[in-house]
């Protein structure tokens, strides 16, 4: 463990370079460069072992994510839960929300959504518009089908897209984490939600660093300040530039996702006809994250 938390804690403070610069370069060697740099092989995921959620929390601090196998485990939303619970985490946004909306397949009225399509998603943060006062700090999913062909994921940790915009783009920066950029707009009404969307990076009170983005303009009211727009418009360009540090890949049968809500896209997919042989992935989502150190 690195626990680079307590050792630079003024790292995401854009006024204070010292930490920032040891944190950045230390990032930089530890990043994982491919999906097999992130996987963690679980005996169990419903009852990790000591070495086991070492190896996970390592990951996570290096990377805010790994992908992990279900082991012995049932998969289903319960297992994905106690997961969590072992990691520390137990605030789900689980009970909010329709009850088919924690399952990623055709889901009745939630169907034209992009999540339960066959349509691609190109990169967003979930929940990207729940109010800072209930943000989404932590994503997990487990995969008990995938689709026919299609629907792999690419990733990115928010720290690195975060030293990214501070090496190339301070200003812009400085604008995503000071500004509140966008609103909450429903996409059918037109009505803007005063009270949800706020800044695109900013700290919790641990010290750590959340993100929240979407390409999705149809539900997001930007602020119409033209420094938003062009800083928008610059962490766009960054994500579309798909740096090195983007990593790729499926979720298989038993294999899931711990994460702490990095940005991540989906591609197209091609479905099965048959609902019982159709895409099925469990997703957890929590207002607490997973403290690696």
């Amino acid at each position: 463990m690195h626990h680079w938390n307590s050792k630079y804690p003024a790292r995401f403070e854009l006024d204070s370079n010292h930490d920032y610069q040891q944190w950045r370069d230390e990032k930089l060697a530890a990043y994982p460069r491919q999906l097999a740099d992130l996987v963690v092989e679980l005996g169990d995921m419903t009852a990790i072992t000591a070495a086991e959620k070492a190896k996970i929390m390592q990951l996570v601090e290096r990377a805010n994510m790994c992908v992990y196998s279900a082991g012995a485990a049932d998969i289903g939303m319960d297992s994905l839960l106690k997961l969590g619970a072992q990691l520390g985490i137990s605030q789900t946004d689980k009970s909010t929300r329709h009850t088919n909306s924690d399952e990623l397949t055709a889901s009745g009225i939630l169907n034209k959504a992009i999540p339960f399509t066959t349509r691609p998603a190109r990169w967003h943060t979930d929940a990207t518009y729940y109010g800072s006062d209930k943000t989404i700090q932590a994503l997990f999913l487990l995969c008990k089908r995938p689709a026919l062909t299609g629907g792999s994921n690419k990733v990115l940790d928010h720290e690195m897209l975060y030293i990214l915009l501070r090496d190339k783009a301070p200003e812009a920066l400085k604008v995503l984490m000071r500004n509140d950029c966008f609103k909450y707009k429903n996409p059918k009404t037109g009505e803007i939600s005063e009270q949800l969307g706020g800044k695109v990076f900013w700290t919790n009170p641990d010290g750590y660093l959340n993100h929240r983005f979407s390409f999705r303009k149809m539900d997001m009211a930007w602020s119409e300040e033209s420094d938003v727009l062009a800083a928008r418009d610059i962490l766009e360009s960054l994500l579309l530039e798909e740096s090195e540090f983007v990593i790729e890949g499926r979720l298989e049968p038993g294999l899931g996702l711990i994460s702490n809500n990095v940005v991540h896209t989906r591609e197209k997919l091609v479905d099965s006809e048959d609902d019982a042989s159709k895409r099925l992935l469990y997703r957890a989502r929590f207002y607490d994250r997973v403290n690696a150190g």
